[in-house]
């Protein structure tokens, strides 16, 4: 129980009147000092349980979602409920909490939609209750439970799709369709490192003798180019005041390209920047519905751009990919991994995430100073902008120009 601001006005005319009767020895002062006593005095009480509690939609990110719950009241006093949303969840339509004077038996309701923006699984079972005397002077502070649970995933789409843009080429990437690795053809290309998976029937046991280490004979090879998407996952990835996520968005856009490009016939891989998780590129609806689920699994974590580049600096080498790079630059200065990359003609798309910032007019002046810089030590890639309160299938017809 809180003693409230208007218990001590009351206590404390109460002992004024009192103490001003007995020095003036005015009965009827001291008489009159007991009226704000009376007013605290009042008993209040009011007992709550919850008759229902409906939940319904929700399931996934962005997704409205339709929270009705019920409470029975008995007794006197201001009951004033709240049903506790986690911080990243918007409420569209009603409130979360409500306020009723209770006399004898009152229905108290809780009705509302409200929208998740995050993955995650969420016991939304806890209710806080206040009750309040009827003159504002105690305050009691209680709570319920009620059995509500919401498991909340990413939505991704498969995009095949894009929109008609003139000049756009009837292949999606016109100039980097000849792949890197696949069946090898009969045409040499070049004596390189041997990497764990290579056929020992391509060793070439001359030049092997001649170095001290295994070397093997690269051939070129048949088929479309491969296309390995970056995704960071860092924390950076969901600072902001917009919306919606930048990972969730992230992750939107890296299942659409990985849908896109495999249902074309082209190797895709996926790279989570923040965990070191690599699949290399392959094909077919297999592919696909790993990246898929490996998607729905990203979390948070912590990992360079730079150390990702490292991390898998031979296979690049190897596949010659295309490059997509999901990030937000100004945080993650992907300067030296496109650096790196153009070195081994390796041919990267940065997309460059942005949404609303929260700060005073110099902070944002500042922030985006620090973001134009970054886009300036980008310019040898092909940088994207990109909003991520958009759409993603506008984003499609910009990437696959």
């Amino acid at each position: 129980m809180k003693v409230r601001k208007v218990t001590r006005s009351l206590v404390s005319v109460a002992l004024f009147l009192l103490g001003w009767g007995i020095i003036t020895t005015s009965y009827e002062l001291i008489a009159v000092s007991a009226i704000p006593l009376l007013f605290l005095a009042i008993p209040y009480h009011v007992s709550t349980q919850v008759d229902y509690a409906k939940l319904s939609g929700g399931d996934h990110i962005g997704e409205e979602l339709e929270a009705e719950i019920k409470l029975k009241a008995i007794g006197f006093g201001i009951l004033k409920v709240m049903h506790e949303l986690p911080d990243h969840f918007e409420l569209v339509e009603g409130a979360n909490a409500v306020a009723a004077f209770v006399l004898g038996r009152a229905d108290v309701i809780i009705r509302y939609r409200a929208r998740p923006m995050r993955r995650g699984h969420y016991r939304l079972d806890r209710i806080i209750l206040e009750i309040e005397h009827p003159f504002l002077a105690w305050k009691k502070v209680d709570e319920l439970r009620v059995d509500l649970e919401l498991d909340v995933k990413q939505k991704l789409r498969k995009i095949t799709k894009v929109e008609t843009l003139r000049g756009v080429a009837r292949s999606p990437m016109p100039d980097v369709d000849i792949s890197k690795i696949g069946v090898p053809g009969t045409d040499f290309r070049e004596i390189r490192d041997y990497v764990a998976g290579d056929p020992m029937k391509f060793v070439n046991w001359k030049a092997t003798a001649r170095r001290g280490k295994l070397m093997v004979n690269q051939y070129e090879v048949e088929g479309k180019k491969a296309v390995w998407i970056f995704l960071d996952a860092n924390p950076y990835m969901t600072f902001g005041k917009s919306v919606r996520n930048y990972l969730e968005c992230g992750i939107e856009i890296a299942n659409a390209l990985a849908y896109y490009f495999i249902s074309r016939g082209h190797k895709v891989g996926l790279y989570v920047i923040g965990h070191g998780i690599i699949l290399y590129p392959d094909v077919g609806k297999r592919q696909f519905k790993r990246i898929s689920e490996e998607l729905m699994r990203t979390e948070v974590g912590e990992e360079s751009v730079d150390h990702a580049f490292e991390n898998c600096k031979k296979l690049l080498a190897i596949y010659k990919p295309l490059i997509i790079l999901i990030t937000r630059p100004e945080y993650s200065k992907p300067s030296r991994f496109v650096s790196e990359a153009m070195k081994a003609k390796i041919l990267v798309q940065v997309i460059a995430l942005k949404g609303a910032v929260e700060g005073d007019e110099f902070a944002l002046t500042l922030f985006e100073i620090l973001r134009r810089s970054a886009f300036k030590s980008l310019r040898r890639a092909n940088l994207i902008e990109w909003d991520i309160e958009k759409p993603v299938r506008q984003l499609m017809a910009k990437v696959v120009r």
